[in-house]
Order: structure tokens, then C-alpha cells, then sequence
């Protein structure tokens, strides 16, 4: 009895997608727009926390990327090569543009089933003072704020993505922790205990 072998189809790596659009498949471009599009537009909103600003950006970061693919160094994650095309715009439209950034509110979220009507009152105006104390931050710190705690980056992807030195992004985002828990300083004594924690790890 003949066994037939199903092999399951792969899809191709964003490596090979864009050497094809390089050679004049341009359409194969809507791959890439459908396979970032989200995380795109998902850190421009944290940027600029608007979403038609945000949703402009992120296509303009896409036009960006296309009109300089050949600048691509396919020994990089195309990833985080798009990603830093969108921060740049994101900082530029802010030095620019005085405008709020999002909220740190899913780091110190609090469970509303484990705490009184009081204490979520008290949490939620907390809340207020950690998202001015981030909009009030410089672009430069930021952005490091969000990628790292937002977008889950590592050091030396940050590093890559903003085309900084190690020691420049650790002493950035070591600055942005400590104008933080200045601002912060007259928040409630335990969520300021936990905040201060948090922005430690």
C-alpha cells in the first residue's frame, strides 16, 4: 500500500521576500505590510497615543522602508530594521509635535476583585501622574521606556534598532527610570514601592 507524504508548505522568510521585491516583484510588498502591520501601528500608538497619527505613521513607515529596501542589511532581522525606521519617525513627529504619550497603566495595573472602591480611586489617579510623568520625558527616553518595557526589547536590540552603543541605551534608560521615580515620588508609599521595583527590573 502506497503511502502518500504531505509536506506542509512553509512560508517564505522576510530574507526572501524582499531579495524577490528587489528583483522587480513589488507586490510581494503586501506580505510584508500584512506580516507588521500591527506591531507597527501598535508602537506608533504608544508614541504618539493617537490613533489617526498613529495609523499615519505607520504607513509611513512603510513607505519609508520600501523606498529604502536596498538599505536593508539582510544580516539583521528585517524586523527590527522596520521597527527603527517607524521609532525614528515617531521621535522626529514628537520633537515636532508636543503631544501625550501612552500610558505605563499595564505595569501597575492593580486587580479591581482584590482591591477596595478607595483604593482604585487612589489607583487611578495615580495612573494620571505615571502617564504625565512619561509624556513629560524627552523623545530620546521614551522611546527607550517603551521598547524595552512595552515591546519586550533586549539591550542589543535596541541597540541595533536606534544605532546607539550599548553603554549610550543603558545610560538613557537608566536616566528615563530615575526622572520617573523623581516625578513619582508623592505617589501612595506602596504602589510607589512596587513602581520603583518595577522600573528596576
Amino acid at each position: 500500500m502506497c503511502r502518500v507524504m504531505e509536506v506542509e508548505a512553509t512560508e517564505p522568510t522576510d530574507q526572501v521576500i524582499i531579495e524577490s521585491i528587489l528583483k522587480g516583484q513589488g507586490e510581494l510588498y503586501e506580505e510584508i505590510i500584512k506580516r507588521y502591520k500591527n506591531s507597527i501601528y501598535s508602537l506608533c500608538m504608544r508614541m504618539v497615543r493617537n490613533s489617526e497619527d498613529a495609523k499615519d505613521l505607520a504607513q509611513e513607515a512603510f513607505i519609508k522602508a520600501y523606498q529604502n529596501l536596498q538599505k536593508y542589511n539582510p544580516e539583521y532581522k528585517f524586523s527590527t530594521w522596520i521597527f527603527k525606521v517607524a521609532s525614528n519617525l515617531c521621535i522626529d513627529y514628537l520633537r515636532k509635535r508636543k503631544i501625550q504619550t501612552l500610558s505605563y497603566d499595564d505595569k501597575i495595573s492593580m486587580p479591581h476583585d482584590t482591591v477596595s472602591a478607595e483604593d482604585r480611586y487612589l489607583h487611578n489617579c495615580n495612573r494620571k501622574q505615571i502617564e504625565k510623568a512619561i509624556q513629560d520625558l524627552p523623545a530620546d527616553y521614551r522611546i527607550l521606556i517603551i521598547l524595552y518595557h512595552k515591546e519586550g526589547l533586549s539591550y542589543e536590540q535596541m541597540c541595533k534598532m536606534l544605532e546607539l552603543p550599548m553603554s549610550k541605551v543603558k545610560n538613557r534608560l537608566h536616566r528615563a527610570r530615575n526622572k520617573l521615580k523623581e516625578v513619582l515620588v508623592d505617589i501612595k508609599k506602596e504602589e510607589s514601592a512596587w513602581t520603583a521595583q518595577e522600573l528596576q527590573t
